[in-house]
C-alpha cells in the first residue's frame, strides 16, 4: 500500500486541505506495516476527533499537526514485553470465551454458546492489539478498532 492509497480514508475536507502535502511528506513508495497502522488510524481519529474537525474548519489549524497522524518511521513500538503481553493476553481472553461457551451451551443455549465460541479468537486478537499493533495509538482509535472488529466477528458468526 501506499500513501496515495491511503490518503482515500480521510475525510473529505482533510483531503482537500492536507492530501498532496501528505503523500509529498510520505512518499510514493511502499508503506510498512506500521505505518500503514499509523495512517489508517490517523484517518479513523480524522473522523471521529471533534478537535481534528475543528482544526480543518479554522484558518489557524497548522498543517504538521495534520501531518502528524502518519508516522514516518516504519519500525514498530512495541517491545518484546509489549508482544509477550499481548500473547498472554489472547491466550487469556480466548480461554475466557471459550468457556463461556462452554456453560452456555451446558445452560442450553446453543446459539449464544456457538457465537461466543466463533468469536473468541478474534475478539482476543483484537483485544491484544493495543498492546503491540495499535500501541500508541489514541484511545479513541484503540476503541473504534476493537469494537469493529468484535462486531464484524459477532455478525459474521451469527450469519
Amino acid at each position: 500500500m501506499t500513501a496515495q492509497q491511503l490518503v482515500r480514508l480521510y475525510p473529505p475536507a482533510w483531503k482537500a486541505r492536507y492530501a498532496e502535502e501528505f503523500v509529498a511528506l510520505v512518499g510514493t513508495d511502499p508503506l510498512h506495516v506500521q505505518q500503514v497502522v499509523d495512517i489508517v488510524s490517523g484517518a479513523i481519529d480524522a473522523w471521529l476527533s471533534r478537535d481534528a474537525r475543528r482544526a480543518l474548519s479554522s484558518e489557524s489549524g497548522g498543517t504538521m499537526r495534520a501531518l502528524s497522524f502518519a508516522c514516518l518511521d516504519s519500525k514498530p513500538r512495541y517491545s518484546v514485553r509489549d508482544g509477550i503481553i499481548g500473547s498472554f493476553v489472547i491466550v487469556l481472553v480466548s480461554l475466557a470465551f471459550l468457556a463461556m461457551g462452554v456453560v452456555a451451551r451446558r445452560a442450553g443455549l446453543t446459539l449464544p454458546a456457538d457465537v461466543v465460541r466463533t468469536v473468541a479468537f478474534p475478539s482476543a486478537m483484537a483485544l491484544s492489539m493495543p498492546f503491540w499493533l495499535l500501541k500508541g495509538q489514541s484511545r479513541r482509535v484503540q476503541l473504534a478498532v476493537i469494537g469493529v472488529t468484535i462486531a464484524f466477528s459477532t455478525v459474521v458468526s451469527l450469519v
